[in-house]
């Protein structure tokens, strides 16, 4: 009971947040049915570990050198208690971001869902035969170091053990979800790595010799040469994701179709700047969802394309004022030959006063002595040569 109840709790402790969120996304959801693996599947394995070294300890009445072994009957035995414990209360604990999702965004991924549980099985199966095969208490630091040793590896190989890790290095987003041949390689894997654990702690009860115990280590360390080899892809996107648009002061506003809903919304929030800006700025034609742009698109179409990060919990980010004032210029434009390092900077800080002002309406720094009315007209008459970093000294705001 007591590693059921720290599974809940740091299942439920990483997706507490989540649970309130007005937008969540069933692809994120399904996700996390392998995303919560870091520690619930840490504590399944080493829990499984200790419950089987403690079990077949030298010292046990039934594990007596001339005992009788039950083998599989007694390991497929012990294996469903320590699987129903742990693993329901895996269950147990992502049931409420399951129905704070039922209204959500997309739909659910079974396969997802199924590759995560699977996981948790055989983490505890591989546990409780490591258990088995050298039952002393030294195994389960020893697994437990394992295990984070996995998690870390997949964390910073990214797509390298993206297919042999129980935990992806990304979450996936609206727009997108994960491959069909990734999904079915993790649950053939997982699959087989429960059978062959199980096979290896009741073949450990019955004191087999120990090299006959390598070959149920053989299909799944094929399974994942094979992985390592030919890598399947881990996330797939929509190449035309399907669109909402609308138009408002000569800026053209896109949404996936599944966030139709937000795209007033985003509307509301960008609008405020354009205002500020007192035209439509040059650089910007078109505000988009971010989740239109998972799968890549050509120059020609990004051409004037602003990003905005609609997220589940209801906020709404971009770069829009600070790509508007022009902050990030000077950092890609050529060297100018009539202006000094200092003038860059005089310019840089303007800029950076600039997306202040729009974001905020606070006039600071070089616009301080300025009304907004005075740096409407300056934007009007020199944006172009902002946004290109041409301005001059004397062309700054005063």
């Amino acid at each position: 009971m007591a590693p059921a109840l720290a599974i809940i709790i740091v299942v439920l402790g990483m997706t507490w947040s989540m649970l309130g969120w007005p937008y969540p996304l069933w692809v994120q959801t399904s996700a996390q049915f392998h995303q919560q693996f870091t520690w619930a599947g840490l504590i399944a394995a080493t829990s499984a570990c200790w419950y089987a070294t403690v079990l077949h300890a030298k010292d046990r009445i039934w594990a007596q050198p001339h005992a009788p072994r039950l083998g599989t009957p007694a390991a497929v035995r012990h294996l469903i208690t320590l699987v129903c414990w742990f693993v329901g209360a895996y269950l147990v604990a992502l049931l409420p971001l399951v129905v704070s999702t039922m209204d959500g965004i997309g739909t659910p991924d079974p396969l997802a869902m199924l590759s995560g549980v699977l996981a948790m099985i055989a983490a505890t199966t591989l546990g409780y035969a490591l258990g088995t095969l050298i039952p002393s208490a030294v195994m389960v630091p020893l697994v437990a170091v394992g295990c984070y040793a996995l998690l870390v590896a997949g964390g910073t190989q990214g797509e390298r053990l993206a297919a042999v890790a129980p935990v992806l290095y990304l979450d996936p987003e609206l727009g997108q979800h994960e491959s069909l041949p990734l999904l079915m390689f993790r649950v053939a894997l997982f699959a087989v790595l429960t059978v062959a654990a199980a096979g290896l702690a009741a073949r450990a009860m019955t004191r087999t010799q120990p090299w006959r115990l390598v070959v149920y280590l053989a299909v799944p360390a094929a399974l994942v040469a094979a992985a390592l080899v030919r890598r399947p892809a881990v996330f797939v996107a929509d190449a035309h994701p399907p669109t909402t648009c609308t138009e408002q002061r000569g800026i053209r506003y896109c949404v996936h179709v599944e966030n139709r809903p937000r795209l007033a919304e985003l509307v509301r929030s960008t609008d405020p700047v354009i205002v500020r800006f007192g035209t439509k700025p040059a650089n910007i034609d078109q505000i988009w969802d971010q989740s239109l742009t998972a799968q890549p698109i050509d120059a020609e179409r990004a051409r004037g394309v602003e990003l905005a990060w609609l997220e589940p919990d209801g906020t709404i980010q971009s770069d829009i004022a600070t790509t508007a004032a022009g902050v990030y210029a000077c950092a890609f434009a050529e060297p100018s030959p009539i202006r000094s390092e200092e003038d860059t900077e005089r310019l840089t800080q303007a800029a950076i006063d600039l997306s202040e002002y729009l974001t905020t309406g606070a006039l600071t720094g070089t616009l301080s002595t300025l009304s907004a009315r005075d740096v409407q007209r300056w934007l009007a008459r020199h944006q172009d040569q902002l946004h290109a970093c041409t301005l001059t000294p004397d062309q700054l705001p005063r």
